[in-house]
């Protein structure tokens, strides 16, 4: 008699324990029903069909590009702090530049602010903004009342470089050098390493006289510009090309758009896909921002789904959500419950046996 009263009691209180504890069941997130049942706040979508998918994937290709330079690219014609020097080879022994078994040398010299240089028998010579080849001609005519046989080169054998600048998620920012007349930007960004990453996910903003041209990375890439000196180039993180995974996956996390355009399917590969042991496939769920907000649904149990998953664009900043099944919710509370219970029960058959 005393045994079955035992036996009641625990049996009692294991029942109570289970009971009271059903409504502290823990959870990664809302269930379907709750999501579905609260679709008053935003506009629930069944994606069954590709005539429910969303509109088309993200255009790339915007943003504006500086337009034509106002001479402060490269330039092979001469300029301030040059450093030039001057041949004159003249074979007649008369001349004042005959020098024996070699050319006569004049230089080096920097090219003063004027651009006027003194040279020796001929007079003032004008070199700003005129080629080498410009430059030897001139002095060429110049030297022929001293010497109809002298022949004149100019040669530059220094110059202080123009630069422009890199700055932000490269792998080398700073100064780089503009060498040469079709330096552009897919140069100066080659120069600084490239992006940190997968070039889709930047943004590459050009600043030039005070005003900035903000591209994508298609705009960039296919609309190469001329650099100019002073032109600051920042590539920015593109917060529109990453999106959300949470819920019952492997890896729940912030995902960048692992291509410039993704789906669903790339966006659940990159979260390497669901938890098998926690998910419910038929409760796949895509929150985006907009007016009114939107959730998409997908039952990913329904094998026509498959097809549609590769077809489901994803924008910047989705978050995709995969329910709980409510079998793994149960397991996870008898795993918290039974060990608890079981010594409950233990400890109250001990205290009454001793009744």
């Amino acid at each position: 008699m005393n045994s079955l009263r035992l036996y009641f009691r625990v049996a009692s209180l294991a029942c109570l324990i289970s009971v009271t504890s059903c409504g502290l069941i823990s959870q990664t997130g809302p269930l379907k029903s709750s999501i579905e049942e609260g679709a008053s706040s935003y506009r629930l979508v069944e994606v069954k069909t590709q005539a429910d998918l969303p509109a088309a994937k993200r255009a790339y290709g915007n943003g504006s590009i500086p337009g034509e330079n106002r001479g402060q690219a490269y330039s092979d014609k001469v300029r301030a702090r040059d450093t030039l020097n001057f041949v004159i080879t003249d074979l007649t022994p008369e001349s004042p530049f005959h020098t024996a078994g070699d050319s006569y040398k004049f230089g080096p010299v920097e090219v003063p602010e004027d651009g006027r240089i003194d040279f020796p028998y001929v007079g003032t010579i004008q070199v700003i903004g005129r080629r080498l080849s410009e430059v030897s001609s001139d002095l060429g005519e110049k030297i022929k009342p001293v010497s109809s046989t002298a022949r004149a080169s100019v040669i530059r054998s220094g110059r202080i470089a123009k630069t422009a600048n890199v700055i932000g998620e490269v792998r080398k920012p700073g100064s780089v050098p503009i060498e040469r007349a079709d330096f552009n930007s897919l140069d100066l960004l080659a120069a600084a390493g490239g992006p940190g990453d997968k070039e889709h996910l930047f943004q590459y903003n050009l600043r030039r006289n005070g005003s900035d041209h903000v591209m994508d990375y298609l705009t960039f890439s296919q609309k190469p510009f001329v650099i100019e000196e002073g032109d600051l180039l920042n590539v920015t993180s593109d917060t529109m090309s990453r999106f959300h995974v949470m819920g019952a996956i492997n890896r729940p996390r912030t995902v960048p758009f692992p291509v410039p355009s993704p789906t669903l399917a790339d966006a659940l590969g990159a979260s390497t896909g669901l938890d098998e042991q926690r998910s419910d496939a038929s409760g796949v769920f895509v929150f985006r921002k907009g007016s009114p907000d939107v959730v998409y649904t997908l039952n990913l149990k329904d094998p026509s789904s498959m097809h549609l998953l590769q077809r489901f664009p994803i924008q910047g900043n989705d978050v995709i959500y995969v329910t709980e099944a409510p079998l793994a919710r149960w397991n996870r509370l008898i795993t918290q419950l039974l060990p608890v219970s079981i010594a409950q029960a233990a400890n109250s058959a001990a205290r009454f046996g001793t009744n």
